[in-house]
Protein backbone atom coordinates (compact mmCIF):
# COMPACT_ATOMS: atom_id res chain seq x y z
CA UNK A 1 0.00 0.00 0.00
CA UNK A 2 0.79 3.69 -1.27
CA UNK A 3 0.38 6.04 1.95
CA UNK A 4 -2.56 8.34 0.09
CA UNK A 5 -1.26 11.87 1.54
CA UNK A 6 2.48 11.40 0.06
CA UNK A 7 0.74 10.76 -3.26
CA UNK A 8 0.90 14.10 -6.12
CA UNK A 9 -1.97 14.10 -8.53
CA UNK A 10 -2.14 10.92 -10.96
CA UNK A 11 -3.30 10.69 -14.36
CA UNK A 12 -6.66 8.32 -15.14
CA UNK A 13 -7.48 7.17 -18.84
CA UNK A 14 -11.37 6.05 -19.01
CA UNK A 15 -12.62 4.69 -22.41
CA UNK A 16 -15.83 4.87 -23.84
CA UNK A 17 -15.48 1.68 -26.63
CA UNK A 18 -18.42 1.26 -28.77
CA UNK A 19 -19.42 -0.67 -31.74
CA UNK A 20 -18.08 1.81 -34.49
CA UNK A 21 -15.95 4.41 -32.54
CA UNK A 22 -13.84 4.49 -29.22
CA UNK A 23 -13.41 7.84 -27.27
CA UNK A 24 -10.81 8.12 -24.79
CA UNK A 25 -10.15 10.63 -22.24
CA UNK A 26 -7.30 11.16 -19.46
CA UNK A 27 -7.57 13.20 -16.26
CA UNK A 28 -5.54 14.40 -13.78
CA UNK A 29 -6.75 13.19 -10.27
CA UNK A 30 -5.82 14.21 -6.73
CA UNK A 31 -6.20 11.11 -5.15
CA UNK A 32 -7.29 12.75 -1.79
CA UNK A 33 -10.14 14.10 -2.81
CA UNK A 34 -13.58 12.19 -1.75
CA UNK A 35 -15.86 10.46 -4.37
CA UNK A 36 -19.04 12.08 -3.07
CA UNK A 37 -22.46 10.51 -3.51
CA UNK A 38 -24.96 12.22 -6.05
CA UNK A 39 -22.16 14.65 -7.27
CA UNK A 40 -19.18 14.15 -10.70
CA UNK A 41 -15.90 12.45 -9.53
CA UNK A 42 -13.34 14.46 -9.13
CA UNK A 43 -10.34 15.59 -11.89
CA UNK A 44 -9.79 17.84 -14.56
CA UNK A 45 -9.93 16.68 -18.27
CA UNK A 46 -6.65 17.13 -19.58
CA UNK A 47 -7.55 15.80 -23.45
CA UNK A 48 -10.28 13.75 -25.09
CA UNK A 49 -10.42 12.03 -28.92
CA UNK A 50 -12.51 9.89 -30.40
CA UNK A 51 -11.24 7.18 -33.00
CA UNK A 52 -12.85 5.05 -35.18
CA UNK A 53 -12.32 1.64 -34.84
CA UNK A 54 -11.91 0.75 -38.86
CA UNK A 55 -8.77 1.86 -39.21
CA UNK A 56 -7.09 0.01 -36.24
CA UNK A 57 -6.44 -3.69 -35.44
CA UNK A 58 -7.20 -3.45 -31.72
CA UNK A 59 -7.78 -1.38 -29.49
CA UNK A 60 -4.11 -1.42 -28.09
CA UNK A 61 -3.36 0.13 -31.25
CA UNK A 62 -5.77 3.12 -30.30
CA UNK A 63 -4.89 3.78 -26.87
CA UNK A 64 -1.09 3.68 -27.84
CA UNK A 65 -1.83 6.23 -30.46
CA UNK A 66 -4.07 8.33 -27.71
CA UNK A 67 -1.03 8.09 -25.24
CA UNK A 68 1.64 8.63 -27.33
CA UNK A 69 0.04 11.97 -28.99
CA UNK A 70 -1.21 13.27 -24.98
CA UNK A 71 1.60 11.57 -23.23
CA UNK A 72 4.71 12.64 -24.20
CA UNK A 73 8.52 12.11 -22.44
CA UNK A 74 7.73 15.30 -19.54
CA UNK A 75 3.89 13.89 -18.81
CA UNK A 76 2.90 11.22 -16.59
CA UNK A 77 0.96 8.08 -17.91
CA UNK A 78 -1.86 6.72 -16.84
CA UNK A 79 -1.42 5.13 -13.32
CA UNK A 80 -5.57 3.07 -13.88
CA UNK A 81 -7.38 2.67 -16.70
CA UNK A 82 -11.46 1.84 -16.95
CA UNK A 83 -12.41 0.87 -20.43
CA UNK A 84 -15.92 0.70 -20.63
CA UNK A 85 -16.78 -1.80 -23.79
CA UNK A 86 -19.37 -2.91 -26.36
CA UNK A 87 -19.25 -6.60 -25.28
CA UNK A 88 -19.68 -9.16 -22.19
CA UNK A 89 -17.08 -8.95 -19.88
CA UNK A 90 -15.53 -12.09 -18.19
CA UNK A 91 -12.27 -12.05 -16.06
CA UNK A 92 -11.45 -8.96 -17.12
CA UNK A 93 -11.38 -9.64 -20.79
CA UNK A 94 -13.94 -9.17 -23.80
CA UNK A 95 -14.76 -10.79 -27.35
CA UNK A 96 -15.64 -6.70 -28.53
CA UNK A 97 -17.02 -5.16 -32.10
CA UNK A 98 -18.02 -7.10 -35.26
CA UNK A 99 -14.18 -6.73 -35.76
CA UNK A 100 -14.47 -9.03 -32.92
CA UNK A 101 -11.27 -7.63 -31.04
CA UNK A 102 -10.45 -9.51 -27.74
CA UNK A 103 -9.80 -6.61 -25.50
CA UNK A 104 -8.13 -8.51 -22.45
CA UNK A 105 -6.93 -5.96 -19.33
CA UNK A 106 -4.26 -7.98 -17.61
CA UNK A 107 -2.36 -8.26 -20.91
CA UNK A 108 -2.93 -4.52 -22.16
CA UNK A 109 -1.82 -3.21 -18.77
CA UNK A 110 1.22 -4.98 -19.41
CA UNK A 111 1.54 -3.86 -22.73
CA UNK A 112 0.61 -0.29 -22.30
CA UNK A 113 2.56 0.20 -19.11
CA UNK A 114 -0.42 1.04 -17.33
CA UNK A 115 -0.64 -0.62 -13.60
CA UNK A 116 -3.87 -1.11 -13.74
CA UNK A 117 -6.41 -1.55 -16.79
CA UNK A 118 -10.03 -2.47 -15.93
CA UNK A 119 -12.38 -3.79 -18.78
CA UNK A 120 -16.22 -3.40 -18.13
CA UNK A 121 -19.43 -3.40 -19.70
CA UNK A 122 -20.64 -0.11 -21.22
CA UNK A 123 -23.73 -0.44 -19.22
CA UNK A 124 -21.68 -1.11 -16.30
CA UNK A 125 -20.11 2.20 -16.46
CA UNK A 126 -23.94 3.74 -16.71
CA UNK A 127 -24.40 1.84 -13.64
CA UNK A 128 -21.45 3.73 -11.78
CA UNK A 129 -22.88 7.00 -13.54
CA UNK A 130 -25.85 6.49 -11.42
CA UNK A 131 -24.13 7.28 -8.20
CA UNK A 132 -22.82 10.95 -9.88
CA UNK A 133 -26.78 11.82 -10.14
CA UNK A 134 -28.61 14.24 -8.21
CA UNK A 135 -31.58 12.91 -7.52
CA UNK A 136 -33.14 16.36 -6.36
CA UNK A 137 -31.94 17.71 -9.35
CA UNK A 138 -35.13 17.92 -12.02
CA UNK A 139 -32.64 18.49 -14.83
CA UNK A 140 -31.24 15.49 -14.39
CA UNK A 141 -34.02 12.64 -13.35
CA UNK A 142 -37.42 12.40 -12.90
CA UNK A 143 -39.07 11.09 -10.36
CA UNK A 144 -41.51 8.64 -11.15
CA UNK A 145 -42.55 7.76 -7.54
CA UNK A 146 -42.25 9.69 -4.01
CA UNK A 147 -40.21 6.66 -2.73
CA UNK A 148 -37.72 7.97 -0.20
CA UNK A 149 -34.28 5.75 -1.36
CA UNK A 150 -32.58 4.17 1.68
CA UNK A 151 -28.57 5.06 1.85
CA UNK A 152 -26.38 1.70 1.76
CA UNK A 153 -29.72 -0.39 -0.17
CA UNK A 154 -28.77 -1.71 -3.52
CA UNK A 155 -29.15 0.42 -6.83
CA UNK A 156 -30.20 -0.91 -10.21
CA UNK A 157 -30.04 0.49 -13.40
CA UNK A 158 -32.17 -0.68 -16.51
CA UNK A 159 -31.93 0.96 -20.20
CA UNK A 160 -33.46 0.57 -23.43
CA UNK A 161 -32.01 1.61 -26.17
CA UNK A 162 -30.22 -0.78 -28.83
CA UNK A 163 -30.88 -3.81 -26.72
CA UNK A 164 -31.47 -3.74 -23.38
CA UNK A 165 -29.01 -3.02 -20.83
CA UNK A 166 -28.99 -4.04 -16.96
CA UNK A 167 -26.88 -3.47 -14.19
CA UNK A 168 -27.25 -3.57 -10.15
CA UNK A 169 -24.78 -1.82 -7.35
CA UNK A 170 -24.36 -2.72 -3.79
CA UNK A 171 -22.41 -1.24 -1.16
CA UNK A 172 -19.02 -2.88 0.42
CA UNK A 173 -18.91 -2.59 4.12
CA UNK A 174 -17.17 0.89 4.01
CA UNK A 175 -20.17 2.24 1.82
CA UNK A 176 -18.65 2.27 -1.43
CA UNK A 177 -20.65 1.13 -4.32
CA UNK A 178 -19.65 -1.61 -6.96
CA UNK A 179 -21.52 -2.26 -10.08
CA UNK A 180 -22.25 -5.93 -11.39
CA UNK A 181 -23.11 -6.56 -14.82
CA UNK A 182 -26.62 -8.54 -16.02
CA UNK A 183 -27.43 -9.74 -19.39
CA UNK A 184 -31.34 -9.66 -17.92
CA UNK A 185 -31.98 -8.45 -21.24
CA UNK A 186 -31.43 -11.64 -22.71
CA UNK A 187 -33.97 -13.62 -20.30
CA UNK A 188 -36.86 -15.12 -22.26
CA UNK A 189 -39.58 -12.64 -22.71
CA UNK A 190 -42.25 -13.56 -20.70
CA UNK A 191 -46.30 -12.33 -22.38
CA UNK A 192 -48.99 -11.21 -19.95
CA UNK A 193 -52.35 -9.76 -20.94
CA UNK A 194 -55.83 -10.17 -18.86
CA UNK A 195 -58.36 -13.30 -19.16
CA UNK A 196 -58.20 -14.01 -22.67
CA UNK A 197 -56.07 -11.44 -24.46
CA UNK A 198 -53.88 -13.22 -26.38
CA UNK A 199 -51.95 -10.32 -28.40
CA UNK A 200 -48.76 -11.20 -26.23
CA UNK A 201 -48.71 -14.69 -26.98
CA UNK A 202 -49.43 -14.01 -30.49
CA UNK A 203 -46.41 -11.67 -30.44
CA UNK A 204 -44.36 -14.08 -29.01
CA UNK A 205 -45.46 -16.93 -31.73
CA UNK A 206 -44.23 -13.95 -34.18
CA UNK A 207 -41.16 -14.12 -33.43
CA UNK A 208 -40.20 -17.44 -33.09
CA UNK A 209 -41.31 -17.63 -36.66
CA UNK A 210 -39.38 -14.65 -37.56
CA UNK A 211 -35.74 -15.47 -35.87
CA UNK A 212 -36.82 -19.53 -37.05
CA UNK A 213 -34.04 -21.91 -35.82
CA UNK A 214 -34.21 -20.33 -32.01
CA UNK A 215 -36.39 -21.94 -29.15
CA UNK A 216 -36.70 -18.89 -27.44
CA UNK A 217 -37.08 -15.17 -27.48
CA UNK A 218 -35.40 -12.53 -25.48
CA UNK A 219 -37.15 -9.95 -23.91
CA UNK A 220 -34.68 -7.59 -25.96
CA UNK A 221 -36.99 -8.93 -28.82
CA UNK A 222 -39.48 -6.11 -27.69
CA UNK A 223 -38.32 -4.36 -24.86
CA UNK A 224 -35.53 -2.16 -27.33
CA UNK A 225 -35.35 0.12 -29.81
CA UNK A 226 -35.28 -2.87 -32.50
CA UNK A 227 -38.31 -4.12 -30.36
CA UNK A 228 -40.60 -1.55 -31.07
CA UNK A 229 -40.02 -2.26 -34.55
CA UNK A 230 -40.92 -5.95 -33.82
CA UNK A 231 -43.72 -5.52 -32.12
CA UNK A 232 -45.82 -2.87 -35.22
CA UNK A 233 -43.91 -5.28 -37.66
CA UNK A 234 -46.01 -7.94 -35.82
CA UNK A 235 -49.48 -6.24 -35.61
CA UNK A 236 -49.22 -5.16 -39.45
CA UNK A 237 -49.17 -9.05 -40.37
CA UNK A 238 -52.01 -9.43 -37.97
CA UNK A 239 -54.38 -6.25 -38.86
CA UNK A 240 -53.49 -5.82 -42.70
CA UNK A 241 -56.23 -4.13 -42.72
CA UNK A 242 -55.27 -1.41 -40.01
CA UNK A 243 -51.58 -0.35 -42.29
CA UNK A 244 -51.29 2.99 -43.12
CA UNK A 245 -49.81 3.03 -46.08
CA UNK A 246 -47.75 6.02 -46.12
CA UNK A 247 -46.40 5.23 -42.94
CA UNK A 248 -45.58 2.16 -43.56
CA UNK A 249 -43.62 3.17 -46.74
CA UNK A 250 -41.61 5.84 -45.01
CA UNK A 251 -40.82 2.47 -42.10
CA UNK A 252 -39.58 0.74 -44.63
CA UNK A 253 -37.56 2.62 -46.19
CA UNK A 254 -35.54 4.00 -42.82
CA UNK A 255 -34.54 0.24 -42.54
CA UNK A 256 -37.01 -0.21 -39.62
CA UNK A 257 -36.59 2.74 -37.55
CA UNK A 258 -38.88 3.25 -34.23
CA UNK A 259 -39.01 6.90 -34.44
CA UNK A 260 -41.22 6.75 -37.63
CA UNK A 261 -43.51 4.69 -35.52
CA UNK A 262 -43.37 7.17 -32.63
CA UNK A 263 -43.93 9.98 -35.26
CA UNK A 264 -46.50 8.32 -36.63
CA UNK A 265 -48.05 7.17 -32.99
CA UNK A 266 -51.91 8.43 -33.32
CA UNK A 267 -54.73 7.48 -31.56
CA UNK A 268 -56.29 4.13 -32.50
CA UNK A 269 -53.09 3.73 -35.20
CA UNK A 270 -51.02 0.70 -35.25
CA UNK A 271 -48.43 2.65 -34.43
CA UNK A 272 -49.79 3.19 -30.85
CA UNK A 273 -50.70 0.02 -30.08
CA UNK A 274 -47.21 -0.99 -30.56
CA UNK A 275 -45.88 1.76 -28.01
CA UNK A 276 -48.93 0.92 -25.46
CA UNK A 277 -46.99 -3.27 -25.84
CA UNK A 278 -43.79 -1.73 -25.53
CA UNK A 279 -44.71 0.17 -22.54
CA UNK A 280 -46.42 -2.81 -20.84
CA UNK A 281 -43.66 -4.95 -21.68
CA UNK A 282 -40.92 -2.84 -20.32
CA UNK A 283 -42.89 -1.76 -17.13
CA UNK A 284 -43.35 -5.56 -16.61
CA UNK A 285 -39.63 -6.23 -17.13
CA UNK A 286 -38.47 -3.30 -14.69
CA UNK A 287 -40.73 -4.65 -11.82
CA UNK A 288 -39.20 -8.09 -12.66
CA UNK A 289 -36.27 -6.67 -11.69
CA UNK A 290 -37.52 -4.88 -9.12
CA UNK A 291 -38.78 -7.42 -7.23
CA UNK A 292 -35.43 -9.79 -7.74
CA UNK A 293 -32.84 -7.12 -6.41
CA UNK A 294 -35.35 -4.73 -4.29
CA UNK A 295 -33.02 -2.11 -5.17
CA UNK A 296 -34.39 0.31 -2.32
CA UNK A 297 -31.99 3.42 -3.44
CA UNK A 298 -33.20 3.29 -6.64
CA UNK A 299 -34.26 1.95 -9.84
CA UNK A 300 -32.86 3.97 -11.98
CA UNK A 301 -34.18 3.64 -16.36
CA UNK A 302 -32.23 5.24 -18.67
CA UNK A 303 -31.21 4.70 -22.58
CA UNK A 304 -31.65 6.73 -25.67
CA UNK A 305 -34.99 4.85 -26.24
CA UNK A 306 -36.24 5.48 -22.55
CA UNK A 307 -35.38 9.34 -23.07
CA UNK A 308 -37.16 9.67 -26.48
CA UNK A 309 -40.01 7.95 -24.85
CA UNK A 310 -40.19 9.53 -21.64
CA UNK A 311 -44.21 10.70 -22.33
CA UNK A 312 -45.06 6.88 -21.46
CA UNK A 313 -43.57 7.06 -17.75
CA UNK A 314 -45.07 10.30 -16.23
CA UNK A 315 -48.90 8.52 -15.82
CA UNK A 316 -49.05 7.11 -12.52
CA UNK A 317 -52.52 5.16 -14.20
CA UNK A 318 -50.66 4.74 -17.17
CA UNK A 319 -49.71 1.53 -18.71
CA UNK A 320 -45.90 1.59 -17.82
CA UNK A 321 -46.81 2.16 -14.48
CA UNK A 322 -49.47 -0.29 -14.12
CA UNK A 323 -47.54 -3.51 -15.02
CA UNK A 324 -44.85 -2.09 -13.39
CA UNK A 325 -46.86 -2.28 -10.39
CA UNK A 326 -48.81 -6.06 -11.27
CA UNK A 327 -46.47 -8.30 -9.07
CA UNK A 328 -48.97 -10.53 -7.58
CA UNK A 329 -48.74 -10.97 -3.97
CA UNK A 330 -45.62 -9.17 -3.99
CA UNK A 331 -46.39 -6.04 -5.15
CA UNK A 332 -46.23 -3.82 -2.34
CA UNK A 333 -42.32 -4.35 -2.56
CA UNK A 334 -42.54 -2.10 -5.54
CA UNK A 335 -44.00 0.46 -3.07
CA UNK A 336 -40.68 0.94 -1.33
CA UNK A 337 -38.69 1.06 -4.67
CA UNK A 338 -37.77 4.50 -6.05
CA UNK A 339 -37.68 4.72 -9.47
CA UNK A 340 -36.32 7.01 -11.65
CA UNK A 341 -36.13 8.28 -15.30
CA UNK A 342 -32.48 9.37 -15.92
CA UNK A 343 -32.48 12.19 -18.74
CA UNK A 344 -28.35 12.62 -19.13
CA UNK A 345 -26.88 11.69 -22.18
CA UNK A 346 -23.35 11.29 -20.65
CA UNK A 347 -23.90 8.81 -17.99
CA UNK A 348 -21.31 5.94 -19.20
CA UNK A 349 -18.34 8.79 -19.85
CA UNK A 350 -19.57 9.71 -16.10
CA UNK A 351 -19.57 6.23 -14.69
CA UNK A 352 -16.11 5.57 -15.98
CA UNK A 353 -14.27 8.18 -14.91
CA UNK A 354 -15.67 7.35 -11.28
CA UNK A 355 -15.01 4.14 -11.95
CA UNK A 356 -11.37 5.01 -12.39
CA UNK A 357 -11.15 7.30 -9.75
CA UNK A 358 -12.15 4.69 -7.40
CA UNK A 359 -10.33 2.06 -9.03
CA UNK A 360 -7.23 4.80 -8.87
CA UNK A 361 -7.74 4.77 -4.90
CA UNK A 362 -8.00 1.12 -4.83
CA UNK A 363 -4.88 0.98 -6.30
CA UNK A 364 -2.93 3.07 -4.57
CA UNK A 365 -4.59 1.96 -0.70
CA UNK A 366 -3.33 -1.91 -2.14
CA UNK A 367 -7.01 -2.46 -1.83
CA UNK A 368 -6.86 -4.84 -4.54
CA UNK A 369 -5.48 -7.87 -6.27
CA UNK A 370 -2.56 -7.34 -8.83
CA UNK A 371 -3.75 -7.72 -12.55
CA UNK A 372 -3.98 -11.80 -13.26
CA UNK A 373 -1.05 -12.53 -14.80
CA UNK A 374 -0.33 -15.44 -17.08
CA UNK A 375 -3.81 -16.47 -18.68
CA UNK A 376 -4.26 -17.59 -21.90
CA UNK A 377 -7.50 -16.73 -22.74
CA UNK A 378 -9.09 -18.87 -25.34
CA UNK A 379 -11.41 -16.82 -27.48
CA UNK A 380 -14.39 -19.60 -27.30
CA UNK A 381 -14.42 -19.29 -24.09
CA UNK A 382 -15.72 -15.31 -24.42
CA UNK A 383 -19.15 -14.43 -25.56
CA UNK A 384 -19.02 -13.60 -29.15
CA UNK A 385 -20.00 -9.85 -29.94
CA UNK A 386 -23.51 -9.42 -31.50
CA UNK A 387 -22.90 -10.40 -35.24
CA UNK A 388 -20.87 -13.54 -35.12
CA UNK A 389 -23.61 -15.75 -33.14
CA UNK A 390 -26.28 -16.13 -35.23
CA UNK A 391 -27.65 -12.53 -34.66
CA UNK A 392 -27.95 -12.18 -38.11
CA UNK A 393 -30.26 -9.18 -37.65
CA UNK A 394 -28.21 -5.98 -37.17
CA UNK A 395 -25.14 -6.90 -38.20
CA UNK A 396 -25.12 -4.88 -41.82
CA UNK A 397 -26.53 -1.70 -40.08
CA UNK A 398 -22.87 -2.34 -37.56
CA UNK A 399 -20.96 -2.95 -40.82
CA UNK A 400 -22.28 -0.01 -42.38
CA UNK A 401 -21.45 2.38 -39.55
CA UNK A 402 -17.90 1.06 -39.55
CA UNK A 403 -17.78 1.58 -43.59
CA UNK A 404 -19.66 5.23 -42.64
CA UNK A 405 -16.64 5.97 -40.11
CA UNK A 406 -13.77 4.62 -42.44
CA UNK A 407 -15.14 7.07 -45.23
CA UNK A 408 -15.26 10.22 -43.06
CA UNK A 409 -11.95 9.79 -41.56
CA UNK A 410 -10.41 9.44 -44.94
CA UNK A 411 -11.98 12.59 -46.16
CA UNK A 412 -8.98 15.38 -46.55
CA UNK A 413 -7.84 16.94 -42.79
CA UNK A 414 -9.11 20.30 -42.77
CA UNK A 415 -7.30 21.41 -39.83
CA UNK A 416 -4.22 23.76 -40.26
CA UNK A 417 -1.70 25.05 -37.33
CA UNK A 418 -1.42 29.15 -37.00
CA UNK A 419 1.71 29.78 -37.24
CA UNK A 420 3.48 32.20 -35.43
CA UNK A 421 4.06 34.60 -38.68
CA UNK A 422 0.60 34.51 -39.57
CA UNK A 423 -1.11 35.08 -35.58
CA UNK A 424 -2.33 38.57 -36.43
CA UNK A 425 -4.16 38.08 -39.43
CA UNK A 426 -5.68 35.21 -37.65
CA UNK A 427 -7.14 37.72 -34.29
CA UNK A 428 -10.58 37.24 -34.23
CA UNK A 429 -13.18 40.17 -35.93
CA UNK A 430 -16.12 38.11 -34.37
CA UNK A 431 -16.18 35.38 -31.78
CA UNK A 432 -18.20 32.82 -29.58
CA UNK A 433 -18.81 29.26 -28.33
CA UNK A 434 -20.42 26.87 -30.66
CA UNK A 435 -21.21 23.75 -30.33
CA UNK A 436 -19.08 21.73 -32.81
CA UNK A 437 -19.38 18.20 -34.31
CA UNK A 438 -16.24 16.23 -34.77
CA UNK A 439 -15.34 14.51 -37.99
CA UNK A 440 -16.66 11.09 -36.61
CA UNK A 441 -19.78 12.70 -34.34
CA UNK A 442 -23.22 11.45 -34.99
CA UNK A 443 -25.74 14.26 -35.16
CA UNK A 444 -28.41 12.44 -32.90
CA UNK A 445 -25.74 11.75 -30.04
CA UNK A 446 -26.00 14.57 -28.18
CA UNK A 447 -22.93 13.35 -26.38
CA UNK A 448 -20.45 13.72 -29.49
CA UNK A 449 -20.88 17.53 -29.61
CA UNK A 450 -18.17 19.30 -28.05
CA UNK A 451 -18.25 23.12 -26.69
CA UNK A 452 -15.43 25.25 -28.53
CA UNK A 453 -14.62 28.90 -28.60
CA UNK A 454 -14.60 29.25 -32.48
CA UNK A 455 -14.14 33.02 -34.54
CA UNK A 456 -13.88 34.34 -37.79
CA UNK A 457 -10.37 36.11 -38.31
CA UNK A 458 -9.29 39.23 -39.81
CA UNK A 459 -8.38 36.92 -42.94
CA UNK A 460 -11.67 35.66 -43.39
CA UNK A 461 -10.79 32.29 -42.36
CA UNK A 462 -13.07 30.29 -39.17
CA UNK A 463 -10.68 29.20 -36.49
CA UNK A 464 -11.15 27.03 -33.22
CA UNK A 465 -9.13 26.43 -30.34
CA UNK A 466 -8.22 23.11 -29.45
CA UNK A 467 -9.06 22.08 -26.52
CA UNK A 468 -6.38 19.21 -26.03
CA UNK A 469 -3.70 21.47 -26.85
CA UNK A 470 -4.68 24.93 -26.47
CA UNK A 471 -3.85 25.97 -30.19
CA UNK A 472 -5.51 28.04 -32.50
CA UNK A 473 -6.66 26.08 -35.86
CA UNK A 474 -7.66 26.80 -39.27
CA UNK A 475 -11.19 25.17 -39.79
CA UNK A 476 -12.25 26.87 -43.00
CA UNK A 477 -9.73 29.28 -45.06
CA UNK A 478 -11.46 32.14 -46.43
CA UNK A 479 -11.32 30.63 -50.09
CA UNK A 480 -13.28 27.43 -48.68
CA UNK A 481 -15.83 29.21 -47.66
CA UNK A 482 -16.14 31.32 -50.68
CA UNK A 483 -18.17 28.95 -52.48
CA UNK A 484 -19.57 27.03 -49.24
CA UNK A 485 -23.44 26.21 -48.80
CA UNK A 486 -24.04 27.34 -45.49
CA UNK A 487 -27.60 26.43 -44.20
CA UNK A 488 -29.99 25.86 -41.59
CA UNK A 489 -30.46 22.05 -40.43
CA UNK A 490 -33.05 20.29 -40.11
CA UNK A 491 -34.12 19.73 -36.49
CA UNK A 492 -34.91 16.36 -37.36
CA UNK A 493 -31.75 15.44 -38.35
CA UNK A 494 -29.68 16.72 -35.22
CA UNK A 495 -29.73 16.60 -31.32
CA UNK A 496 -28.94 20.08 -30.79
CA UNK A 497 -31.28 22.89 -31.30
CA UNK A 498 -30.34 26.09 -33.85
CA UNK A 499 -27.79 23.71 -35.49
CA UNK A 500 -26.04 25.25 -39.07
CA UNK A 501 -23.98 23.56 -41.55
CA UNK A 502 -21.38 24.42 -43.90
CA UNK A 503 -20.22 22.53 -47.03
CA UNK A 504 -17.46 22.80 -48.82
CA UNK A 505 -16.44 20.66 -51.76
CA UNK A 506 -13.92 17.86 -51.46
CA UNK A 507 -14.78 18.11 -47.73
CA UNK A 508 -17.12 16.25 -45.10
CA UNK A 509 -19.99 18.67 -44.51
CA UNK A 510 -19.15 20.09 -40.86
CA UNK A 511 -22.02 21.02 -38.26
CA UNK A 512 -22.05 23.70 -35.38
CA UNK A 513 -24.76 24.71 -32.99
CA UNK A 514 -25.19 27.93 -31.16
CA UNK A 515 -26.81 29.23 -28.09
CA UNK A 516 -29.13 30.49 -29.39
CA UNK A 517 -31.84 31.55 -32.61
CA UNK A 518 -30.15 34.56 -32.84
CA UNK A 519 -26.51 33.58 -32.53
CA UNK A 520 -27.56 30.87 -35.26
CA UNK A 521 -28.69 33.37 -37.35
CA UNK A 522 -25.62 35.82 -36.53
CA UNK A 523 -23.38 33.04 -37.68
CA UNK A 524 -24.81 32.61 -40.81
CA UNK A 525 -24.92 35.65 -41.63
CA UNK A 526 -21.32 36.66 -40.41
CA UNK A 527 -19.90 33.64 -42.65
CA UNK A 528 -22.20 35.08 -45.58
CA UNK A 529 -20.70 37.99 -45.27
CA UNK A 530 -17.03 36.48 -46.20
CA UNK A 531 -18.80 35.13 -49.02
CA UNK A 532 -19.54 38.52 -50.78
CA UNK A 533 -16.29 40.26 -50.44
Amino acid sequence: PIRMASVGRQVVLSADCGGTTTRLQLYSVDPNSPLVDEELAPGDLLCEEKYPNLLFKSLDDIIELFLRDNCGPEKSRPTVAVLAVAGVVTDNACRFTNLDWIVDGAKMSKNLSIPRVEVINNFVAQGYGMLTLSTLNDNEVQKLNDVTPKRGAPIACIGAGTGLGQCFLVADPSGDYHCYPSEGGHVEFAPRGEGNDSVQVELLRHLKIKFSGWNRISVERVVSGKGICNIYEFLAYQFPQRVDKVMHREFLGKNGDASVIAKHAKEGSLCQEALDIFAACYGSQCGSMSIQLMPFRGLFITGGVSKKMSHIFGDKEGIFMSAYGDKGRVSPLLDQVPLYLVKNDDMGQRGAHRRAVQLLKEHLSGRILEAEEGVDRDRDHLVAPRGFAGEADGHAGEVQKLVSAFRELTVRNRRLSINNPQEDEHQPVFKSMLWRLPRSGYRMAPEDWMHREMWIAKNGSLCYKSHATGEGLVYWTKEDLANATIGITDESNTSRPWTFHIEVEGFQPSFFSAESQEGRDLWIQQLKEIQKK
